[in-house]
């Protein structure tokens, strides 16, 4: 890793802006990217490095912004046909020069926040437990100063802290939980789930969730916000003392992000970004705003910097030069192959 990539990898990482890493593991001539070779990318999606050329690149920056989503790395084979693994994702190789390259991308995320409310005993247990477990823990501003100690952060407006963490950047993790016991609860979730948090949870019976739901529907709060509270919050445990019930909260939060990525995981052989899938979002019109399908070799390309021709009076885009050359050669003959291939 050459120093200019270890001085940008140390400046996100302080900044705690989220990054991953690509790193060419393996290659078959002819390709441009040998083992070793790296590449950061950020979260707004620029490649600083060097993995090869713009038969991987599209495609590499595509998979790394998917990993930031999901937390999980990835082994990307492009151009492979020999038996695989069953963590390797098979993308296709748009170069007509051939060569097959596998690409690790692995991505870099800032310490998931942990934000709670309230000045309860369970309030400490769970900063002093969250911040164990690595996490940024925000607690709010108190009289009682081993909380305040404990904290990575104090804030005293709760409303603000989630309008805050709302505009959080791709790759953030926020978990919040309400342990006010019973102290505007329905307040504090309600500021909370302005931040959209990936786990929010309230301490409170079964009994008491009923009048919590009722209220928070009566704020205004959309059905869907109110399924996702997770009340009473934790597993049952048969958790009884303020740090029993702050492990039972975690071990919550760790279980439920645990089936996220699980689920999100890329399932073994399923040709993540193959013709199939992009041709069906070029015919319907979904997908992300800011990027395009190759019709050559049907891979996704940014539409900012991409070589680009004209058909029809529309703008096609291309992963290279040579898919656009021969595009504008014979224009029909990759239109139909695209329309055909769903």
């Amino acid at each position: 890793m050459k120093r200019d990539l270890l001085d940008l990898a140390a400046r996100l990482t302080s900044e705690r802006r989220p990054y991953a890493l690509a790193t060419v593991v393996r290659s078959e001539r002819p390709t441009s990217g040998k083992p070793g070779n790296m590449a950061l990318i950020s979260a707004d999606g620029v490649m600083h490095g060097w993995i090869g050329g713009s038969c991987t690149r599209s495609e590499v920056i595509r998979h790394a912004l998917e990993t930031l989503d999901q937390g999980e790395p990835r082994l990307l084979a492009f151009g492979s046909s020999r038996g695989r693994p069953d963590d390797l994702v098979p993308v296709p190789m748009s170069c007509s020069s051939g060569g097959k390259v596998e690409v690790h991308v692995n991505p870099v995320l800032p310490a998931p926040v942990l934000v709670v409310a309230g000045r309860s005993p369970v309030a400490l247990a769970l900063v002093r437990l969250g911040g164990a477990m690595g996490y940024a823990t925000v607690a709010e501003a108190s009289e009682d100063e081993a909380l305040a100690a404990a904290a990575d952060e104090v804030v005293d407006d709760l409303a603000e802290t989630a309008a805050r963490y709302a505009k959080r950047p791709r790759g953030w993790r926020l978990y919040g939980v309400v342990a006010t016991m019973g102290q505007r609860d329905e307040r504090s979730l309600t500021e909370l789930a302005a931040a959209a948090p990936d786990y929010l949870g309230v301490i409170a019976s079964p009994a008491r969730m009923e009048e919590v739901r009722r209220v928070l529907a009566a704020h205004g709060l959309h059905a869907d916000e109110i399924a996702r509270v997770r009340g009473p919050a934790g597993l049952d445990i048969g958790a009884e003392s303020p740090e029993e019930i702050a492990v039972s909260i975690l071990a919550e939060v760790v279980q439920l992000e645990a089936q996220r990525t699980g689920a999100d995981a890329v399932e073994p052989g399923d040709a993540v970004g193959s013709g199939d899938v992009a041709a069906e979002e070029a015919a319907t019109g979904e997908g992300s705003g800011d990027q395009a399908t190759d019709p050559v070799c049907g891979m996704t390309v940014p539409v900012a910097g991409s070589p680009s021709s004209v058909f029809e009076g529309e703008p096609v885009y291309f992963c290279c030069e040579g898919c656009r050359t021969r595009f504008d050669a014979s224009p029909e003959a990759y239109l139909q192959k695209e329309t055909t291939r769903g």
